[in-house]
């Protein structure tokens, strides 16, 4: 009584502090300190703790659905505190457990129930009766005008069929997949406007009738944009493609949203909302389609590092502009400093030239190298073209001169080269840096024309790939396989320029073994390289936290001075673990291999290395 009285006191009085009203009731003498909080938090729930079960012919995934909605169990930390409140939760299971049997087409079942608070703890009984499923007899969709339907709105296209078992899912799917449909088919504002379901008992089916209000027809106007700064507009009209004068289709749309993202270009991309305020409802509006864009930062610059024990340590500089002249071209500059290898790199590339999905590509390459096999001196420029074909596929070509200077073994030669790079590439992977699924695949043929004397002939074919599968859930565990064949068809290895054979070891090729060590060695050790070549590589990649990952791997391969490959040789295997630090820009590595089959006097005991993104 005092606790209504108190509340009863606060309502009438809404403008008095609590703090007030307690004074004045202790004034009174009607509670002290000491009770007060006895009064606020009565707790009788150790008096009325129950148990529920649940009889009658209901049982596995369907048992198992009922009990997942009942308030009885989720509630069961929280106790009734009184048996008033109890029977609440047991009238409404009830009629949640009815609901959960309806929508599985359960339409004549029945449900009793019993509370009985003789026991300790209170007894609460279900018994359920199914009754027999019930089937869906028809299903039509028609619209709130009484228009014709378009021909696209039929059962198979949103996924249900008469006959089955009349499940209130399927009902729910089907009309969410019909506004989905009407979207595409001139109308975007579509929606439900009344839902009829008549249930046979005598037959046990069921009819549905969908009624959608479908609003406004609309036909697309113009394509107009908004935001834009440095983007030039008749660039983003050029790649949209766009068609005026046709059914409003939200795939279309989207599509084309998620292509002017894919350009780089911008942090968002996002269509206005249209305004069919005055559009005729039994007429075709045709409105014009406006995309809001917000620009990203369109120049940038970066720093990177590298270090191995065989190839030393490394640092790789870089400043790009991906948007030069408003349409989205990509001028870069790279610059190597590194103990064996000293380049500069200047690249240019016109997306979507002459036609959409085709690139053109330009760059010019000056490099110092000096290792254990050779050291170049050299110049070189390239002018191609990149085709995006089908999803995956990229295939290019293009034209390529160099002049180089090679030491090799003590002789010093020049040569000059004329060559025509071809290339198709296949990546349906998730990721470029860290891949969790997908493959890779990708062909290379090159031939070489001299244009000296001392320059020769020949032709430069490379074949790779790598597939990657994740295992458990959150990629938590990836297994990566990659493999590469090279061959070499023209002169004898000796006439071929020592930069243009194939080597294998080192961080990109064959972990555990020094750089280019793997394969032919001159009297002193030093590789030489060949004209056929074969690599493998497997990891096992690790995430042991959010950002912390192990990966142990197996690598081999060798490099054959013949035209193909004589697998009487052995391989030479590497393997060991590493260590990857996962940051937003894709992980950092550390490597640790060691040669399994060491040659004495060769192959030192290990070899360490330190880079960004993953070995392959």
């Amino acid at each position: 009584m005092r606790r209504f009285n108190f509340l009863g006191y606060r309502q009438k009085f809404p403008g008095i502090n609590i703090t007030f009203v307690g004074f004045i009731l202790m004034s009174f003498g009607a509670f002290s300190p000491a009770n007060a909080q006895d009064l606020l938090s009565i707790d009788n729930s150790e008096t009325y703790k129950y148990e529920v079960s649940i009889s009658g012919d209901i049982q596995g995934d369907l048992l198992n659905l009922v009990g997942e909605s009942s308030r009885l169990e989720q509630l069961k930390d929280k106790l009734p505190s009184s048996l008033a409140a109890l029977k609440r939760r047991v009238k409404e299971d009830s009629e949640g457990f009815d609901k959960v049997l309806r929508s599985e087409g359960y339409y004549d079942n029945s449900i009793s129930y019993s509370v009985d608070d003789s026991k300790k703890p209170v007894g609460v009984a279900f018994e359920i009766k199914t009754g027999p499923q019930f089937l869906l007899n028809t299903f039509r969709v028609v619209f709130k005008s009484g228009k014709q339907i378009p021909a696209a709105l039929n059962n198979a296209n949103i996924g249900i069929s008469t006959g089955v078992v009349a499940r209130s899912e399927a009902i729910v799917d089907a009309k969410n997949q019909a506004i989905v449909i009407l979207a595409d088919h001139g109308y975007p504002d579509a929606k439900l406007a009344d839902q009829e379901a008549i249930v046979d008992f005598a037959t046990q089916q069921m009819d549905v009738t969908l009624v959608l209000d479908e609003g406004p027809r609309l036909v697309v106007g113009n394509l107009e944009f908004e935001g834009l700064k440095e983007v030039d507009a008749n660039y983003l009209q050029q790649l949209g493609q766009w068609k005026a004068g046709i059914l409003y289709n939200a795939k279309i749309i989207d599509e084309l949203r998620r292509k002017y993202l894919r350009t780089g270009l911008f942090e968002a991309v996002r269509m206005k909302p249209l305004d069919t305020s005055n559009a005729a409802r039994n007429g075709t509006y045709v409105t014009p389609i406006t995309f809001v864009f917000v620009e990203r930062e369109h120049k940038s610059i970066g720093l990177g590092a590298s270090f191995s024990t065989s190839e030393g340590a490394g640092t790789q500089f870089f400043w790009e502009n991906r948007n030069t002249f408003g349409q989205g071209e990509k001028l870069r500059a790279d610059l190597t400093v590194a103990e064996i290898r000293q380049q500069l790199k200047l690249g240019f590339n016109k997306p979507n030239y002459l036609r959409n999905n085709q690139s053109f590509n330009a760059n010019t390459n000056i490099k110092h190298e000096d290792t254990d096999a050779y050291e170049e001196k050299s110049v070189s420029a390239f002018v191609g073209i990149d085709r995006k074909w089908g999803k995956n596929w990229t295939v290019g070509g293009g034209l390529e001169l160099e002049l180089s200077e090679i030491e090799d073994e003590d002789d010093t030669e020049s040569f000059a080269f004329a060559s025509v790079p071809l290339s198709a590439r296949y990546d349906s992977t998730n990721d470029l840096l860290d891949p969790t699924t997908g493959f890779r695949f990708g062909v290379t043929a090159t031939p070489y024309y001299g244009l000296t004397a001392a320059s020769p002939d020949f032709f430069k074919t490379e074949i790779d790939g790598s597939t990657y599968y994740s295992i458990l859930d959150d990629d938590r565990l990836v297994f990566a396989t990659r493999g590469k064949i090279g061959l070499l068809a023209g002169d004898s290895s000796s006439d071929i320029p020592a930069t243009k054979r194939f080597y294998a070891g080192g961080g990109g090729s064959i972990r555990g073994y020094e750089h280019q060590t793997v394969g032919p060695l001159n009297s002193n050790d030093d590789p030489v390289g060949g004209r056929s070549l074969v690599e493998f590589g497997a990891e096992a990649r690790v995430r042991v936290t959010e950002d912390i990952g192990l990966v142990p791997f197996i690598e081999g391969g060798n490099v054959y001075d013949s035209a193909t490959p004589d697998f009487s040789e052995n391989f030479q295997w590497g393997a060991g673990l590493g260590l990857r630090y996962y940051t937003a820009i894709g992980p950092i590595r550390l490597d640790v291999a060691v040669p399994l089959n060491r040659r004495e006097e060769i192959d030192d005991a290990w070899q360490f290395y330190v880079s960004i993104g993953q070995a392959f």
